[in-house]
């Protein structure tokens, strides 16, 4: 079942171990023992726990005491790096990003993002979004109402960045964002079928166009145990002239 390859007996029966895990169970499901995992795999049960201690290492498994080891629900790598909607690039992870309900509002009183936008009347877009059909997040996108005319009529699929640039041309070519962690509000509970004052992460992005003017701002509340945000730092090097 295993070769002779170099590469630790442990190790193979982790890579195994996790493909079984991806392609049979599901989030809260309980695995097999250790003694199980010994019996089918014909291996020593030294073997077995260091194969499962890596797999808990990479928050794919995790012990219960007196319950056993079950199957964690796996948090999405968002890679924050470059310009991108959230469909865009869960999309790329093949992983469903789809639309339950949808609210389209223009508000014409003063709105703090009127200001960053510099325009007078804005168009607000309201999306509940459930990722893999699991609740996951809630999306408010905002935008000059005059550059995206009868854009409530024509927008029919799920990226909106995808659509602005195809049946409007806008593109986004860098953005400046913020996370902060947040409680969950009774509304936002409600919606996300989560806990009142549960944990979300709360992302807001100002977008910019290739003459660096602001084009869009949007306010998103992801659920914390379905995300993870990846950003990559640098060591810029500073000249002592």
């Amino acid at each position: 079942m295993f070769s002779k390859n170099g590469i630790p007996l442990y190790v193979q029966l982790k890579n195994k171990l996790a493909k079984d895990i991806k392609e049979n169970y599901s989030h809260g499901d309980l695995i097999p023992t250790e003694m199980q995992i010994e019996k089918e795999y014909e291996v020593s049960r030294i073997t077995v726990r260091k194969a499962i201690e890596l797999l808990e290492r990479e928050n794919i498994l995790e012990k219960k005491q007196g319950s056993g080891t079950f199957v964690k629900e796996q948090k999405i790598l968002y890679d924050a790096n470059s310009i991108g909607s959230l469909t865009q690039r869960l999309s790329k992870e093949n992983h469903k990003l789809s639309t339950k309900s949808i609210e389209f509002i223009v508000i014409e009183e003063e709105h703090y993002v009127k200001d960053l936008l510099q325009c007078d009347t804005l168009l607000c877009i309201k999306r509940f979004r459930e990722l893999n059909n699991v609740p996951f997040a809630l999306m408010i996108n905002y935008l000059d109402i005059t550059k995206v005319p009868n854009l409530e009529e024509k927008f029919n699929i799920e990226s909106l960045y995808t659509f602005l640039k195809d049946e409007y041309s806008i593109e986004f070519y860098n953005a400046e964002e913020t996370v902060e962690a947040k409680d969950a509000s009774k509304e936002e509970a409600k919606k996300l079928g989560i806990k009142e004052n549960s944990s979300l992460l709360s992302l807001h992005r100002l977008s910019f166009d290739k003459n660096n003017k602001p084009v869009e701002y949007s306010d998103i509340v992801i659920k914390a145990d379905m995300y993870k945000h990846k950003i990559i730092l640098s060591n810029d090097k500073i000249s002592n002239i």
